[in-house]
């Protein structure tokens, strides 16, 4: 498999090595203190192959690093969270995770009724926006018997919206926000793809130095993206809800247990690692070494990603679809948004 994405995969690194090197006399040119090497990586990706036409097989190779690389960085940021932070940030972000996305979905209903334009696209969008973006999005498609069309539209718009997210909520959570919990889970519940999330995290920690943030925004999206296992019953049971068969419930089984991520697990498994390990050889210097150079896989894994991530976005498809499908896809945003800064304030985890 290695072998047969390897033209992309080295591609995308020498983008990222480029994007490296580019860093310091842009920030002296700009005059700026820090740039951060995360949005530098999505913007080169972003650049790159919307100005440059590449080939399938590179194609193959992004899209490779996009997913099996972020997933494995994703996976292994587990060796850096407790028990206690992750029980902790689960139980403070669990109800605004619920509340977000009930809203959204009555947000659809009401949208359905009000102005039913797209009303598949408009289903789609909302699944993604609330659960987690492209994922839940082809996730629900196979149950729905979707349209293509209108599942890639759907994909594109959540893609729109979930960037202008990584290039924005940064800036905004440091200014809004003043505790790590609040900032995290505001990344976490507000972005819609894991990939988005852990991009806008990436850029939050690179420009303040602030790793908490990103191990909160992890906690809340890996959390957020378990809702996929209510998510695919539920659908199978108000499509299918007349019919009574075995075999549909096998399928709905099955569908559950693909729906909850491999890298979800591993994550799990690296905290329980790091307590066990934490417990035994806290003090040691070889676990300490350890540590540091898993912490410097993670960055370079999260470079590579992000550069993969900038490189999927095509701009041109993007504002090709209509002014339709890039509004509702605002509004279910907008729904998010008011609702999670509504909610923390509530709650009074901004203290």
């Amino acid at each position: 498999m290695i072998s047969r994405n390897l033209t992309g995969m080295t591609v995308i690194g020498l983008i990222y090595i480029f994007t490296i090197f580019l860093r310091q006399p842009l920030s002296y040119i700009l005059n700026l203190s820090v740039l951060p090497l995360s949005l530098l990586c999505l913007i080169s990706g972003i650049l790159f192959f919307n100005l440059f036409q590449f080939s399938e097989k590179i194609l193959i190779g992004r899209d490779f690093i996009k997913k099996n690389i972020l997933q494995l960085a994703i996976a292994l940021l587990g060796i850096k969270i407790s028990f206690s932070q992750l029980a902790n940030v689960s139980i403070q972000s669990i109800g605004i995770i619920i509340i977000t996305i009930m809203l959204i979905l009555l947000t659809y209903f009401a949208l359905s009724k009000l102005w039913p334009i797209q009303k598949e696209v408009s289903k789609l969008l909302a699944i993604g926006t609330s659960i987690c973006g492209v994922t839940a999005i082809m996730a629900s498609s196979s149950v729905l018997k979707s349209k293509d069309y209108d599942v890639g539209t759907a994909v594109l718009i959540v893609v729109l919206w979930g960037s202008l997210a990584v290039l924005i909520y940064p800036f905004f959570i440091e200014w809004y926000f003043i505790s790590d919990l609040a900032k995290g889970i505001f990344l976490g519940v507000g972005i819609h793809d894991t990939s988005q999330v852990l991009a806008a995290a990436m850029v939050h920690s690179d420009l303040y130095q602030n790793n908490k943030v990103l191990e909160i925004a992890t906690i809340t999206k890996l959390l957020r993206n378990l809702f996929l296992a209510l998510l695919v019953p539920s659908l199978f049971f108000f499509k299918n809800r007349a019919e009574k068969n075995t075999s549909k419930s096998l399928s709905i089984l099955g569908n559950i247990k693909n729906s909850i991520p491999l890298f979800i697990i591993g994550f799990i498994v690296l905290i329980i690692i790091r307590a066990i390990a934490d417990n035994y050889y806290l003090n040691s210097v070889a676990w300490i070494n350890i540590l540091e150079i898993l912490e410097n896989v993670i960055t370079i894994l999260f470079g590579l990603a992000l550069t993969a991530l900038g490189a999927s976005i095509n701009l041109k498809k993007i504002l090709s679809q209509g002014y339709v499908p890039i509004i509702v896809g605002m509004v279910y945003s907008l729904v998010s948004f008011f609702t999670i800064c509504v909610l923390i304030f509530i709650l009074g985890l901004d203290t």
